[in-house]
């Protein structure tokens, strides 16, 4: 199936199979089913990159003016702070009642895994990951809209290893799968160096792979954000509960929310996800979906606390 979608000015399409169809970008944009095919030529999303870097979405975000100036200047101690920092105002701006109560809960229950997760000489292997890493990701100039806080990710998803994982699946220092990489390089407006690289060698570098990474993430967050109406809070911590779950199950469950009434934002999404993974406590899935934005809060709060330690 071939699904085209047009905006005012630019035409969007997508090939499924052999079949067409006209759909309005939003009608297109919410479609369940483009959640859930695996198997997508997309030649849309070049629409969606130029909307994610128009001046509107670029503009400083409200975030940059929480940041004191006495760790605006750049090293390493700053940088920490920094990612704690952007962290606690976006949890406090999202979370409330029900759901703050329970992230605040998988907090404290996942701490131990972060904190003491120790080498054999004794180092929390998390802030290693952050001391060999620094070098790298400190002249990394993220776009405005992007919280410093998503460089947290590839901390928990492979300890900042170039050669974690599997080949054939989750790979590299962000994890990305084939499927993810692919899609990327075959958008019209990456990179050229990209789009000739191989999938491997971008997950196995540093730079390529957070560049791919980024890419991903800003797309999740242009669904969230410009078409879904979420809050630029919430929509980024939508986007990272979606680089680890899925956006299509992200979707349904706020599809299910809409269905029984339950007001969508943030907080309530948590507090139903965290009810769901209880009552279904042996679903690997969606215990990794609930712990995974509290296992990044204990990193940047480990990180902050033994920067000094090397």
């Amino acid at each position: 199936m071939t699904l085209v979608a047009h905006s005012d000015q630019i035409p969007c399409i997508m090939s499924i199979g052999n079949e067409v169809s006209a759909l309005p970008l939003k009608t297109f944009l919410d479609n369940e089913n483009i959640m859930r095919l695996p198997n997508i030529i997309t030649l849309c999303f070049p629409l969606l990159i130029l909307f994610s870097t128009n001046t509107s979405l670029a503009k400083e975000s409200d975030w940059m003016f929480i940041i004191p100036d006495n760790i605006q200047k750049k090293n390493r101690n700053n940088y920490a702070e920094r990612s704690y920092i952007v962290f606690s105002y976006f949890l406090n701006r999202s979370l409330e009642l029900g759901g703050k109560e329970d992230f605040e809960a998988v907090t404290q229950r996942v701490r131990n895994r972060i904190f003491w997760k120790q080498s054999r000489r004794k180092k929390n292997l998390f802030v290693d990951a952050f001391h060999r890493s620094y070098p790298t990701l400190k002249h990394y100039q993220l776009p405005d809209e992007v919280p410093h806080m998503v460089l947290l990710i590839p901390y928990l998803e492979s300890l900042w290893h170039s050669k974690a994982g599997n080949p054939r699946k989750d790979y590299g220092y962000w994890q990305l799968l084939n499927s993810i990489v692919k899609e990327i390089k075959e958008l019209p407006t990456t990179p050229h160096y990209l789009r000739s690289m191989s999938i491997n060698r971008i997950r196995t570098h540093h730079k390529y792979s957070t560049r791919v990474a980024l890419l991903h993430l800003r797309r999740y967050y242009f669904y969230f954000n410009k078409v879904a109406n979420f809050s630029k809070t919430d929509a980024w911590l939508l986007s990272i509960t979606s680089y680890n779950w899925g956006s299509g199950n992200v979707k349904r469950l706020l599809q299910k929310m809409k269905r029984e009434g339950i007001e969508l934002n943030f907080s309530n999404f948590y507090h139903t996800l965290y009810q769901k993974q209880s009552l279904n406590p042996e679903d690997r899935s969606l215990r990794s979906a609930v712990e995974y934005l509290p296992h990044l809060w204990n990193i940047s709060q480990v990180i902050r606390a033994k920067k000094h330690y090397r």
